[in-house]
């Protein structure tokens, strides 16, 4: 497949099965799948000559596994904006997850621990590189919190496995640890221009 009919296929299955389904008028079950004849008859316009290989292609070819096939359905594995009920078991999370954000949000995490926003689950990352590049997309200076996933857990904090995320519904500020800190802002050298006397 083309890789830019790739890329826009990818973000439309996002919208549809994240977001807005109703916009497509497709009807999502109680776990959140979708039948992909309904998924292609809904989309052909925007796609020429859209089959349903294109729509297993994306789903078993994506390298952030945002979707997932059963039998004649699709559903995305994470990121949904409203409440669905993924089915999934509490999993043994790795002793530290991250996660990485923009300096504003900060003090909101470090004072009342992390809470979904605009997502059903908090994303968490297996890494502090994961983390940073996620939150690239939005600022060139994250902060970089150190979840302690393992305490957390004994405390009663369930953690869910969307490998390569990992979802939960909120962590206490009491398990968060800042990993590093915002770069400061570059300094400005040179002389300071002297301010113009008033005309008269």
């Amino acid at each position: 497949m083309d890789p830019i009919r790739r890329e826009r296929l990818s973000k439309l299955l996002s919208l549809i099965l994240r977001h807005k389904p109703e916009r497509f008028s497709i009807s999502l079950d109680e776990r959140g799948f979708a039948l992909i004849d309904d998924i292609v008859e809904a989309i052909q316009e925007k796609f020429d000559h859209l089959s349903t290989d294109e729509i297993l292609e994306i789903a078993d070819g994506a390298e952030k596994r945002r979707f997932e096939v059963d039998g004649d359905r699709i559903r995305a594995r994470y990121g949904h904006s409203f409440p669905i009920d993924l089915g999934l078991p509490p999993a043994d999370p790795p002793e530290f997850l991250y996660y990485a954000t923009v300096p504003a949000r900060a003090s909101v995490i470090t004072n009342g621990g992390l809470s979904p926003s605009d997502r059903q689950y908090v994303h968490l990352s297996l890494s502090e590189e994961i983390a940073t590049q996620v939150a690239m997309n939005q600022t060139d200076s994250p902060v970089v919190f150190r979840i302690n996933a393992r305490q957390a857990t004994e405390a009663g904090v369930n953690f869910y496995d969307r490998s390569p995320v990992i979802l939960t519904s909120g962590v206490p500020s009491e398990f968060i640890d800042v990993l590093k800190e915002a770069a400061p802002p570059p300094a400005v050298f040179g002389r300071r221009r002297r301010k113009a006397p008033p005309r008269r």
